[in-house]
């Protein structure tokens, strides 16, 4: 089990532990605009760190809902070698992910819960190297193939709030997006080489911890 994917188990079953194990109180309600800022700790779908979080305002009108944009950057490097053992072929792959949400706060004993949803646009850029041991007039480098698809979001904000002021919060979003073709657009033909590229599969959840500020 990889080092994300434990870190993204523990955050999770944190959550679920900070909903579930909270006692009777009374109900915290939102009362001022605010500012919510979150960074990304992780994503399950991304084997290297990634680079991102979310941006929340917060108002105390009733049944209009909030507004927020999340955003994450992750990418991943992928070798795959032919059947002759002589080629090899270099997948670079920058991912980028950016939606608007919509969100409500719940009110909840004890600590305050944010639910929203989201929708944007999933980015990804791959360069394809190609590289040929027994003949090196062969080694080359494709052009970047930019592949642009929709992303929905859903997501959970958990916080403690202090003095009405200040909030710290811990938060999942879940991102779906469809599986790509990531040698789409390729010019270099290299089938019947023996390549067994997989998909890109980059749905999943981002892990953040962040602060909201009332004024």
């Amino acid at each position: 089990m990889s080092r994300n994917n434990t870190l993204q188990k523990t955050f999770v079953a944190l959550l679920a532990g900070l909903i579930l194990g909270l006692g009777p109180a009374q109900s915290v309600k939102a009362q001022f605009f605010g500012i919510s800022l979150d960074t990304a700790i992780g994503y399950s779908a991304a084997k290297k760190g990634v680079i991102g979080g979310s941006v929340g305002i917060t108002h105390p009108i009733p049944l209009v809902p909030n507004l927020g944009v999340s955003s994450l950057k992750f990418a991943e490097d992928s070798d795959y070698q032919s059947t002759d053992k002589s080629k090899q072929i270099n997948l670079n792959t920058a991912n980028s992910i950016t939606t608007i949400n919509i969100f409500y706060n719940v009110p909840f004993p004890v600590v305050s819960m944010a639910i929203g949803l989201g929708y944007g646009n999933f980015l990804s850029q791959t360069t394809m190297t190609y590289a040929d041991s027994d003949d090196s007039t062969k080694n080359f480098v494709d052009e970047i193939t930019e592949q642009k698809l929709p992303v929905t979001e859903g997501f959970i904000h958990v916080g403690l709030p202090f003095w009405n002021i200040i909030e710290f919060h811990i938060g999942y979003h879940l991102f779906s997006v469809a599986t790509i073709n990531l040698e789409k657009g390729k010019i270099y033909n290299y089938e019947g080489e023996g390549y067994n590229i997989s998909k890109g599969v980059y749905t999943g959840g981002m892990s953040t911890i962040g602060i909201q500020l009332a004024f």
